[in-house]
């Protein structure tokens, strides 16, 4: 893993060398084991790199080249299968002069060019070089599932990519135009969807697409083109039974872990206690010589917080009946509060995640020892693993029981889900209904919060970027590929790669691999949803042998395939309550407030008011609007900026 960067212009004249040396200095976090950069067309094109050395520590220096130095490449992540992609390069006459796989991207590019991106299983974000067709092209790239994050824009006439939007900001490249539709998305999804940024002149990158960017034929005006491109991994045969299912989840999740320990490092897991962390530990220490370490955290002090919350707890009783050790790390609530609005406003974005610090706070301890951690994120959103996944299961009960829906008291189910289910309910087309399903502000609350004159439909464009053409009448499973593109890529891959590369640790993630994914986006969402609305239940079947008989109950049973999802669980949420009662209209609403300028100060009163005194559930909108806040004030608005904007109610 490492941090990349690059700037091109068409002026020979200009000198991007400065930049491109502040860029990487910004990304110094993610990459502490070397740095390079590689000028051409005098000064005027540069590829920066910061390096965390995890495969051939000693021959991977980036930027690299071909042997005629026409090709260069800057990379950050992983390939899976370099080393049969690299004899398949070698047979066609390519000499190789590192064990690398950064360099199978360099010659892999000189023989297939974009056609290389089809071939790659792993997780990547890199930018090519390639100035053997004269004018010198810029391609960048981000990997199918959008793990590995890539940003690119244009200041003064400079087109820029970084691995991180703050590295960005921090030169001084981001416009101070902040996107109003920004604020909308934002609203809506807890985070703004690709390509989009809160920024006029910065996009990202989305899963999946290919950008080109040549010196000849620089766009003329914003936004660059972004292409999507397909890859070549399809199971040779699908299963027929429910049996067969299970044993190619069981295999094909094994193979996947297996390729994901390749290192020259050593390696760790991070272990929550849940199921997946579980699986993925137990596999790494029968495939390792030694048992990996695994690391867990929890938190500690006076806290009220019931057994169901002792993270820690979870993990040690884990760790034990595996036999690998555990490094535990503790937080103190306290400390937690204290540093969560300094996260919120260190991110290029706003993304209302609130267990992006808990990774941030493990990677710290981890970098100690570990270089490499694998985790089990990314296995809910392929697999059906939330409940909002079962209200696509069930939605045609939930269109017939509108009546009933709005009838129902909104405190009756935890969170807002009464509230979803009536806009779900009340939504027949289908990218509107899965807007609605993911939607934190329903889309007409949050054009009402906005007051901008936005077509509602117009926020479930997001959604239908990803809906596939020929996805079939499987309705959850098209709901699952359009979450795993959206929700996972740009909100929690985003969120946990800029954590854990502010520590300087690798996260890797077998259940998105490439071969594992396309075997499981192909399984019948029957297999994933049941008909008594079990989330992950074949997965979790299959998964019973492979795990020690002391937790299969606790970890595949009817509690936890329809109970409470557990992750990294933070007390955020019994904080939030004392905060909506004591500070959160001065927070929002008060002098130094910035929400006012952007938002209605009128309907963000409501929701305080329906939250504070009538007891309605409204904490994941209170969570957006604080994240918001947060991040506003975090210096990305000036006093002069607000007053551009509509005036405070």
């Amino acid at each position: 893993m490492c941090g990349i960067a690059g700037a091109l212009t068409a002026d020979t004249g200009r000198d991007v060398g400065p930049l491109i040396t502040r860029l990487t200095a910004a990304l110094v976090h993610r990459g502490p084991d070397g740095s390079g950069i590689h000028l051409a067309c005098g000064r005027s094109i540069a590829l920066g790199n910061r390096r965390l050395s995890i495969v051939d520590v000693a021959g991977g220096a980036q930027p690299m080249a071909n042997e005629d130095e026409r090709v260069w490449v800057v990379f950050n992540g992983e390939l899976y299968n370099h080393l049969e992609l690299r004899r398949e390069l070698e047979r066609l006459g390519h000499s190789f002069r590192t064990r690398a796989d950064t360099e199978v991207l360099v010659h892999g590019w000189e023989q297939w060019g974009p056609g290389l991106l089809e071939r790659l299983n792993g997780v990547y974000a890199f930018g090519v070089l390639d100035g053997r067709a004269g004018a010198p092209t810029l391609w960048l790239a981000r990997d199918p599932i959008g793990v590995k994050p890539l940003y690119i824009g244009v200041t003064d006439g400079i087109w820029w990519f970084a691995s991180e939007l703050a590295a960005a900001r921090g030169c001084g490249l981001l416009s101070a135009d902040l996107r109003r539709e920004a604020f909308d998305e934002y609203l809506v999804y807890r985070f703004v969807p690709s390509p989009g940024t809160f920024y006029r002149n910065a996009w990202k990158v989305p899963p999946g697409h290919l950008c080109r960017l040549s010196v000849a034929e620089l766009p003329a005006a914003p936004p660059p083109a972004f292409v999507p491109f397909a890859t070549r991994f399809a199971p040779a045969s699908l299963p027929r039974s429910r049996g067969e299912w299970a044993e190619a989840l069981r295999a094909g999740l094994a193979a996947a872990v297996r390729r994901q320990l390749m290192s020259d490092v050593p390696l760790g897991s991070l272990l929550s206690g849940g199921v997946d962390s579980t699986l993925i530990t137990g596999m790494m220490r029968d495939a390792l010589p030694e048992a990996p370490a695994a690391f867990a955290v929890g938190f500690t002090g006076n806290g009220s917080r019931g057994e169901e919350l002792d993270e820690l707890g979870a993990a040690r009783r884990a760790a034990a009946v595996l036999g690998v050790p555990l490094t535990e790390v503790a937080i103190a609530e306290e400390d937690y509060l204290a540093a969560w609005p300094q996260q919120v406003a260190a991110l290029g974005e706003p993304i209302a995640n609130s267990g992006a610090l808990m990774v941030g706070i493990l990677c710290r301890t981890v970098r100690l020892t570990c270089k490499v951690v694998l985790a089990g994120q990314g296995a809910d959103e392929p697999l059906g693993g939330y409940p909002r996944h079962v209200t696509e299961r069930f939605y045609p009960l939930a269109r017939l029981a509108r009546p009933l829906l709005g009838r129902l008291p909104e405190r009756l189910l935890s969170a807002d889900r009464v509230a979803r289910l009536r806009r779900v309910a009340g939504v027949s087309d289908e990218a509107g209904r899965f807007t609605e399903t993911l939607a934190v502000f329903g889309v007409r609350e949050a054009v009402a919060l906005t007051r901008h004159q936005l077509d509602p439909g117009a926020l479930a464009e997001p959604v239908r970027r990803w809906l596939p053409l020929d996805g079939g009448d499987d309705a959850v499973n098209r709901l699952l590929l359009v979450d795993a593109r959206l929700s996972l890529a740009d909100d929690l891959l985003i969120v946990a790669d800029h954590m854990s590369m502010a520590s300087s640790v690798e996260l890797r993630v077998p259940f998105l691999d490439l071969e594992f994914l396309a075997l499981v986006e192909r399984m019948p969402s029957a297999y994933k949803i049941s008909r008594l609305g079990e989330r992950k239940w074949l997965y979790r079947r299959a998964v019973e042998p492979l795990l020690p008989g002391a937790l299969r109950s606790v970890l595949t049973g009817w509690r936890a395939r329809t109970g409470r999802k557990l992750g990294f669980s933070t007390p955020l949420e019994r904080w939030f309550r004392t905060w909506l009662a004591q500070d959160a209209e001065r927070f929002l609403l008060g002098t130094g407030a910035q929400t006012p300028d952007f938002l209605s100060g009128d309907a963000v009163r409501r929701l305080l008011t329906d939250a504070r005194d009538r007891g309605l559930p409204r904490g994941r909108q209170l969570m957006s609007l604080y994240v918001l806040e947060g991040w506003l004030r975090g210096g990305e608005v000036t006093d002069g900026e607000a007053r551009a904007h509509p005036a405070r109610q």
